[in-house]
């Protein structure tokens, strides 16, 4: 049965702006979004837009300014879905969203003893819709060992192949690696790739939080966290089945991820977090910075910031507007929301090429 959540469009203001004013700085060419959802947001074939929720999808029939609600899952006390989450919409019109499982979620870690321990554990599933969201098929497991810190991308190649990027964590010492899924069958039966390992050694050190796009050359492009002051990048040749080119990139960020997004115009647009100072590496997550590549990540436009978080320091662990989702709602016109952080804008590509 469907809930429909009609969210006062004034009340929404109030309450954001309230907290914008307190902590928050925004871009002045950019506009605050209708609603307060996380996403990720894609737009339907029929033109309506989709996100899910911790139990729920959400659809919006009118740009965003209400939603109506529908189940995920038949057995809601077995799953809760990550907010680190991918989705898409096939060209043949199947709905893929990935996502940690956090109902199942326990995390064990000791550095003594080799990092996770066998009881370290946070699956990935996947789960589908085939009639425009209205219901969703039962989730299936996609990745059933170990912890895995992150799902955040999520693409359709030209060939039709669907790509996930996961990670997962091994011992000895304890790190993370990641890795890509793929499925040749609208998600119905999934293969993975070899492990992209950069070494390291703690719960938050390694291959961490990719995020992937297609090239025009038909190769596969991933950037990767890391704790090394820059984002690492590895080439594909086979559409996410192996990673074969992989080496430090020219973007300096802190350790924080990026999302990149192929875009109407046919530019790679990248949200990150730079360091505020980068000689004194300080600032990691309170500002997030936009850019464009024309040539196919060889290059990027000189980052803008379009957000900061002003919290005054000691009011939380550490100000953040990180971990960013990006949506194009129509041509040229981005809805930008984070994870960590109240986030939540639209602007649009125009007003920030240089």
């Amino acid at each position: 049965m469907l809930q429909r959540f009609i969210i006062a469009s004034f009340l929404v203001s109030i309450c954001f702006s309230s907290s914008v004013t307190q902590a928050e700085w925004n871009h002045p060419q950019t506009k605050k979004l209708p609603h307060q959802h996380l996403g990720p947001f894609i737009k339907l074939q029929n033109g309506n837009l989709l996100a899910p929720d911790a139990k729920q999808s959400l659809l919006s029939t009118d740009q965003g300014k209400t939603w109506e609600a529908t189940p995920l899952y038949q057995e809601p006390s077995r799953f809760h879905t990550s907010n680190e989450r991918a989705l898409l919409q096939t060209k043949k019109g199947t709905i893929v969203l990935a996502y940690m499982n956090l109902a199942e979620r326990k995390f064990h870690w000791n550095d003594k003893q080799g990092g996770p321990q066998p009881d370290c554990y946070l699956p990935v599933y996947i789960v589908r819709s085939t009639d425009n969201g209205k219901s969703w098929l039962p989730p299936q497991i996609l990745q059933d060992h170990g912890w895995c810190g992150a799902v955040r991308s999520i693409i359709q190649t030209r060939s039709g192949r669907i790509i996930v990027v996961v990670s997962q964590t091994i011992a000895n010492p304890g790190r993370h690696v990641m890795l890509t899924y793929y499925s040749d069958d609208e998600g119905a039966t999934w293969n993975h790739s070899n492990m992209i390992d950069l070494g390291g050694s703690g719960d938050h050190d390694g291959a961490m939080e990719g995020t992937i796009v297609e090239l025009k050359d038909g190769r596969i492009y991933a950037l990767i966290r890391t704790k090394f002051g820059r984002f690492w990048e590895a080439y594909s040749t086979d559409e996410g089945a192996s990673w074969r080119t992989i080496q430090p990139s020219e973007i300096p960020a802190s350790s924080s991820p990026a999302i990149l997004q192929r875009l109407e115009s046919g530019r790679i647009v990248m949200l990150w977090n730079r360091f505020r100072d980068p000689d004194r590496k300080l600032g990691r997550r309170e500002e997030l910075s936009i850019a464009f590549s024309d040539d196919e990540c060889k290059t990027w436009s000189e980052p803008v910031v379009i957000a900061r978080d002003l919290t005054p320091a000691g009011k939380k662990y550490e100000n953040r507007v990180s971990y960013p989702y990006v949506t194009e709602i129509t041509p040229g016109e981005l809805w930008i929301t984070t994870m960590q952080g109240p986030v939540r804008l639209s602007l649009k590509e125009a007003d920030f090429l240089k």
